[in-house]
């Protein structure tokens, strides 16, 4: 009999509610494998189902960024992260299953969508309407493979016959086709920039910070090959990535853009204009359970400063303060916060941008400050993306600086002073800094600049900042037991067992 750890999967995949608590729009009724996708508001609502999968679960969210955090070594907040200490045998430290899981249900949605919509005749859609939702659903298919890839799979090799994959399926799980097996590195890497062509292709630009996007794709794409790339100290396809950048930068798009005023990014959280594609939670929905647990909960409670404190306020950072300490963005993104449940009393110091008020006091505030976002693209990371893909291609330091002060320049609150590298070091340096100090637990870019940039000394900062050698294979999570056991087509991480 098959484990429920797959029947739970099954089940999900095929029942995709309406999402009213998540998104605007709101189909009337739940789709299943016997009520087929037959119009565009059926392709609407199963679409809707991928959102909602993906804000159902912290996963996406601050858990998962939180991880990254712990692994570069800038907190200890998952200490089994910190440590690295995980393996097929010990796998429940950063509750590896339960990630899968959640990855895996995002996917399941996004193949019944794709699966369905493309057997829809033109008696049914229009062939632009379907080629839009299908853009939509492989663009959200991507993201949740990247994060499969980046969190289970050997993503920074350069070898595409490392077998080292991710498990790609293209049509949602049932219990005769459990079996698969996974792909190797540059197989990975292809199905994922098919899905992310196609996205560019046929998806509209940008109109909401809710949905993915044209430049969505675009950014995503840029990202995921430079993360490789540059690990590796390689140039292929960063001509590439620099075009997918400056395309976005280079198009007006009404509703995004960058804002002067950084305390009224964090204040008007989903809202902001800064926000490419962001994880927007109803006023129906319990904002701080699911998506925003760690962020109202555990940022505040388990992972801030108790106050008052004899040593630093630096907000549970154990490397990293020394830089913030003379950067005037410090006092806007961290503050004073209450403890998230009503006995607890104790304010704590946090990461304010996206811990809030905290899940108790936020609930009492008039009117409620429960916006509870996961920044998963803002503006300003355009401009530092750029600086680096310059830096990487060849640029004169002044040439790569350049985008990285333009986007300083544009603040005015607070008042950021232009950078002047002088060696080829200091600008990258200055590039790696950039990047933790304005993405900092927002969306993982400063673990993955971690991987990729090096310190003075030769060494990666990831290494740096942990003062040891890392090992590669612990950059990535073991494949759970509960895969291993059912699906005999797969093998173990390299040095996972």
């Amino acid at each position: 009999m098959k484990n429920i750890f797959y029947i739970t999967l099954i089940a999900l995949g095929f029942t995709v509610t309406s999402c009213e608590d998540s998104l605007e729009l709101t189909p009337s009724y739940s789709l299943n494998e016997k009520n087929a996708i037959t119009n565009a508001q059926d392709a609407r609502a199963a679409v809707n189902g991928i959102y909602e999968s993906i804000v159902n679960t912290d996963n996406f969210s601050g858990k998962v960024f939180v991880s990254f955090a712990a692994k570069a070594g800038f907190v200890r907040w998952s200490s089994g992260d910190y440590y690295m200490e995980y393996s097929q045998s010990n796998e429940t430290t950063v509750n590896i299953p339960n990630r899968w899981l959640e990855y895996y249900k995002t996917l399941n949605a996004a193949n019944f969508a794709i699966s369905n919509i493309e057997n829809m005749t033109a008696d049914q859609i229009d062939l632009g309407e379907k080629n839009e939702f299908l853009a939509e659903a492989r663009c959200l298919r991507a993201f949740a493979n990247i994060f499969v890839f980046w969190n289970y799979g050997h993503w920074w090799t350069s070898d595409d016959s490392n077998p080292n994959g991710i498990i790609f399926r293209e049509k949602a799980i049932t219990l005769d086709e459990i079996e698969i097996g996974r792909l190797n590195v540059g197989d990975s890497y292809e199905k994922i920039f098919e899905d992310l062509d196609f996205a560019i292709q046929y998806l509209e630009s940008f109109t909401s910070n809710r949905y993915v996007s044209k430049e969505f794709a675009k950014v995503l794409k840029a990202k995921i090959i430079l993360y490789r790339n540059a690990y590796n100290d390689g140039t292929t396809n960063l001509e590439e990535a620099l075009t997918l950048v400056d395309d976005v930068l280079n198009t007006s798009l009404p509703g995004f853009s960058m804002q002067g005023d950084l305390a009224k990014v964090y204040q008007d959280s989903w809202d902001s204009e800064e926000n490419l594609f962001s994880s927007y939670i109803s006023d129906n929905a319990s904002r701080y359970y699911n998506i925003s647990y760690t962020y109202a909960f555990n940022m505040i409670m388990s992972y801030a400063n108790k106050l008052p404190v004899n040593g630093d306020l630096d907000a549970g950072l154990e490397y990293g303060f020394h830089w913030f300490q003379f950067d005037p963005r410090w006092d806007i993104i961290t503050g004073e916060a209450r403890a998230p449940i009503e006995w607890d009393t104790q304010p704590r110091f946090a990461f304010t941008k996206v811990a809030r008020l905290g899940r108790y006091a936020g609930e009492l505030a008039s009117p409620q400050d429960l916006k509870y976002n996961t920044y998963f693209f803002r503006y300003p990371e355009l401009y530092i993306l750029k600086s680096e893909l310059l830096a990487r291609s060849g640029a004169s330091i002044a040439e790569a600086i350049a985008p990285i002060n333009e986007m300083r320049s544009k603040r005015t609150n607070p008042i950021l002073d232009s950078l002047n590298p002088t060696t080829q070091q200091d600008l990258m340096d200055a590039i790696f800094k950039e990047y933790f100090l304005e993405t900092f637990i927002e969306n993982g870019s400063e673990y993955f600049a971690a991987l990729r940039f090096k310190d003075g000394a030769g060494k990666l900062w990831i290494e740096s900042i942990r003062g040891e050698p890392i090992d590669e294979n612990h950059l990535c999570y073991p494949i759970p037991n509960v895969e291993m056991q059912y699906n005999k087509l797969i093998e173990q991480n390299t040095g996972l067992q």
